[in-house]
């Protein structure tokens, strides 16, 4: 199962809270988040909180870089939080470490 929450703080950070497996099959539940946080006013920080993230794949990857394409021409910064076992290892990997800022 892969569920998405988001949160909006009201200074300008929004958390999209990923659980189960992000694989290509769960693209179209994260689209309309990935819109939706994109759109929220006065957004300058996307928070990933992957802490309740299983599993991605390649497709999940390609889908986090568009994202995060698209953040910085709106001047929106992505951050990923929580990332661990598999989804870390898969992420230093694909050396998203260069790429994105990680948090605890």
């Amino acid at each position: 199962m892969f569920s998405i929450e988001k949160h909006d703080d009201g200074e300008g950070t929004v958390t999209l809270n990923l659980s189960g497996q992000f694989d290509f099959n769960a693209y179209s539940e994260f689209k309309p988040k990935q819109t939706e946080a994109l759109d929220t006013p006065g957004a300058k920080f996307i928070v990933l909180d992957l802490s309740r993230l299983d599993y991605l794949d390649s497709a999940a990857l390609g889908t986090l870089l568009l994202l995060r394409e698209k953040a910085q021409d709106r001047g929106i910064e992505i951050v990923i939080r929580g990332a661990t076992g598999v989804v870390q290892e898969i992420l230093e990997i694909a050396h998203f470490q260069r790429m994105f800022r990680f948090i605890d």
